[in-house]
């Protein structure tokens, strides 16, 4: 059975709280005067990026559903984006590299998230152009956004399309997770069929319908799958379809 034939292929809510990896990391923001680095948007919003040293904003916007709701368990607020990993990180690694975890000695913090980074150098080049290295659609998985149409808003907050922060691409200069391989395969597939740019299109415009048009300002802190190459029991491997991996709508 396929992936995209299960109207349920993302986890239920009993084993996504079963294969998260908790976030044991309190963070401590040191509380001093001024500091607040404003930058723009992609939709030309102003928004804070504050460094870990830097006074923390609380600068969370509106939401589809008035502010944001810190309760739904997969864009809260109190754990960092992507499980501490960092993000300009993977603008340095090779295609199928794994992922590079960040320290909370190193942490922006960007639309009331904090985002981890593996040195102070990729933490300034975050801060200094934050929405060059921010993922798609939040972190959440890009085939899921793009491609199954049952998600919704309210299901999107609690229970994914999990992301997988060492299953990812890097297309036309964008970070895209995916929540195994096979997620990755068919959406390549795709590209491969229906070009880059109008796949891109559709999993942009169901984002901004799923966040009223507040593409940066929702982040997955929680809902994420660690088994690169699998989904659940019942979902195919990447075995099952291809051992040819030559093409990938990756481009930088």
């Amino acid at each position: 059975m396929s992936y995209d034939e299960l109207p349920n292929s993302a986890p239920h809510t009993e084993e996504t709280q079963s294969r998260k990896v908790p976030m044991l990391i309190t963070l401590t923001v040191l509380a001093l005067t001024g500091g607040t680095v404003v930058v723009a948007n992609r939709g030309g919003a102003a928004a804070s990026v504050v460094s870990s040293s830097l006074q923390a904003k609380d600068s969370a916007p509106a939401g589809p559903s008035g502010p944001r709701d810190s309760s739904a368990s997969c864009i809260e607020t109190s754990d960092a984006v992507m499980s501490g990993y960092d993000l300009v990180a993977y603008f340095s690694l090779g295609s199928g590299d794994s992922g590079v975890q960040g320290s909370s000695d190193y942490t922006s913090t960007y639309n009331g998230y904090s985002f981890y980074f593996s040195s102070a150098a990729n933490q300034a080049l975050f801060e200094a152009s934050p929405t060059s290295y921010l993922p798609k659609y939040g972190g959440f998985c890009t085939y899921g956004i793009a491609e199954e149409s049952w998600w919704t808003w309210e299901t999107i907050k609690s229970n994914g399309p999990n992301g997988d922060p060492n299953v990812w691409e890097i297309i036309n200069g964008e970070l895209f997770f995916f929540m195994y391989k096979v997620p990755k395969y068919k959406y390549d597939t795709l590209c491969s069929e229906d070009g880059v740019s109008a796949i891109i299109a559709k999993g942009d415009a169901n984002w901004a319908n799923y966040t009223s048009g507040d593409t940066d300002s929702y982040f997955n802190t929680e809902c994420f799958w660690w088994d690169d190459d699998c989904g659940m029991s019942n979902d195919e491997c990447i075995d099952d379809l291809t051992d040819d991996d030559s093409y990938a709508c990756e481009s930088r």
